[in-house]
């Protein structure tokens, strides 16, 4: 599973065929495969389906679709813009015909350009509308012909899918045209692709057509997070373990007002082995603290009037960081001069690896990352309103190139780079990105970060490669927090649900 242009996905089917596969063969595969997927899905199965089909090869897999579907429920296939002429999506056409003249198959065939009304009720009636217009092949802007049938298809009340891209969005960009159809799931095949982070695509599901992975690896030359990946980095703890075995992680984080950001970083590093985590917080955040978290050893920090750390927090915090095997920072810290500068002072003092999360953020800039005094490893985890101050550029740059963007900023600052969001990025200078797909939007709210933070900082301080660490952290975090929505659905989950499924995943990496 990895990323992939338009023009890296022809390479590989044409590498499949000059393996021994067909054209047809692929077809055939990727149609059988959105039909089975949506017959696996009991909220799908049960009642009518419209398909509609472009010209090209999209609407080849839809074809493909219809006459798997057409032997079990209602299937409408709508021709977007008159029949198939180019081979393979023609002969997929061509085998439709017998089960159209049959009749006692539940499947008719509508044109658009003829029957525009006809197509109109169909697709509002629909429980399922499935797009195969353009897939990977769609640029510039949709033809006026079709955007009558785009606000249609994005009306209906029923499920919508899209088969590998939805019609209207750029396969390599995520640009994506006003009437852009609007999916709820998108199918894609064999690899996702750069512009799946679109949110006109919904969730993104990859199925298998049988292109052999070592032909998406030669194309593409990077993966993503894969459990293997993650169970790789753990190795079981020796009989002769002490807390001093597992490190020792400081967590500067915390202001009045959000000592539950502190909580959440703290706690999440505790469930993720950490030997020993020193919390290091404003003193009027300490009793507050405490008593939640009786397994961390504290350090009230001198903090001003309204209870965020001074500068006179600088010099036990220099203390503190001599003894620690890693340090996060940031998690409701607060951003102002004195935050920065204990922040360049820990950057500074530590040599060994530094999460900046947050307000460790916010309160640096770029220039702050290339200083001779900086030592420390730096692991940064953004999410993209930061990336786009970091950068002072807009949000929707950000996630129009993220993946371009993680690679150009950790190869330019020397850091090991967490883009967070949908698909989460880790990048850092000579390595390769990886990409997670773990996670949900259920995970979208106040204090999701400062788990990861703590996460990441837990693996860290334990020893972990620090891009590892990364790597792993994410994973984890996104696995958390699909189980936990599977418990609680993705409207009730909290971040503290997410610290509660951390000892089940530890327990398979144990085994």
């Amino acid at each position: 599973m990895s990323r992939a242009t338009a023009e890296d996905m022809r390479r590989m089917e044409q590498l499949a065929v000059e393996r021994g596969s067909t054209y047809e063969e692929l077809m055939d595969r990727a149609g059988e495969a959105v039909a089975g997927w949506l017959l696996a899905r009991p909220d799908m199965a049960g009642g009518s389906v419209v398909i509609v089909c472009g010209k090209g090869n999209n609407g080849g897999d839809g074809f493909v679709v219809a006459r798997h579907l057409c032997r079990v429920m209602p299937v409408t296939v709508v021709l977007a813009d008159g029949e198939p002429t180019a081979h393979p999506a023609a002969m997929e056409f061509s085998r439709l015909e017998p089960l159209l003249e049959q009749g006692r198959i539940p499947l008719a065939l509508l044109s658009w350009v003829d029957e525009p009304y006809l197509c109109s009720a169909a697709v509002r009636e629909a429980a399922v509308v499935v797009d195969c217009i353009y897939g990977i092949g769609f640029h510039g802007v949709l033809p006026a012909l079709l955007r009558p049938l785009m606000q249609q298809m994005n009306a209906a009340a029923g499920y919508k899918v899209a088969v590998d891209m939805p019609s209207g969005v750029s396969a390599d960009t995520g640009e994506a045209d006003e009437d852009a159809f609007a999916a709820d799931y998108t199918l894609t095949f064999t690899a996702l692709k750069h512009g799946q982070t679109a949110p006109e695509c919904g969730r993104v599901e990859r199925l298998d057509i049988g292109i052999p992975e070592d032909i998406v690896q030669q194309v593409l030359g990077y993966q993503v997070i894969t459990p293997e990946l993650v169970a790789a980095r753990f190795r079981p703890r020796p009989l002769d373990s002490h807390k001093g075995t597992f490190g020792r992680l400081l967590a500067v984080c915390g202001s009045y007002g959000m000592a539950g950001a502190a909580q959440l970083c703290v706690r999440g590093a505790l469930r993720s082995g950490a030997g020993l985590v020193t919390a290091a917080v404003p003193r009027s955040v300490y009793p507050l603290l405490a008593p939640t978290v009786p397994e961390a050893v504290f350090l009230p920090l001198p903090e001003t009037e309204d209870g965020h750390v001074c500068a006179a927090a600088g010099e036990p915090l220099r203390q503190a960081i001599a003894g620690a095997t890693a340090v996060v920072v940031g998690c409701g810290l607060g951003a102002g001069d004195a935050q920065t500068e204990l922040i360049q002072q820990i950057c500074r003092y530590s040599t060994r690896p530094v999460v900046l999360d947050a307000d460790g953020i916010n309160s640096i800039t770029p220039h702050i990352l290339v200083e001779e005094t900086v030592s420390a490893p730096l692991i940064l985890t953004p999410h993209p309103g930061e990336m786009a101050r970091l950068l002072d550029v807009t949000v929707d740059t950000v996630q129009r190139h993220r993946r371009e963007i993680a690679r150009r900023f950790a190869d330019e600052y020397g850091v090991i780079l967490v883009l967070k969001g949908h698909h989460t990025l880790v990048s850092a200078p000579g390595r390769p990105v990886l990409e997670n797909t773990t996670g949900n939007p259920g995970m979208a709210t106040g204090g999701s970060g400062d788990v990861l933070a703590g996460i990441i900082g837990s693996l860290a301080a334990q020893g972990m490669d620090p891009y590892y660490a990364a790597v792993c952290g994410v994973y984890i975090h996104g696995a958390a927090g699909d189980r936990a929505a599977a418990r609680l659905s993705q409207h009730s989950m909290l971040p503290t649900d997410l610290i509660g499924e951390l000892p089940s995943l530890f327990l398979q990496f144990e085994k």
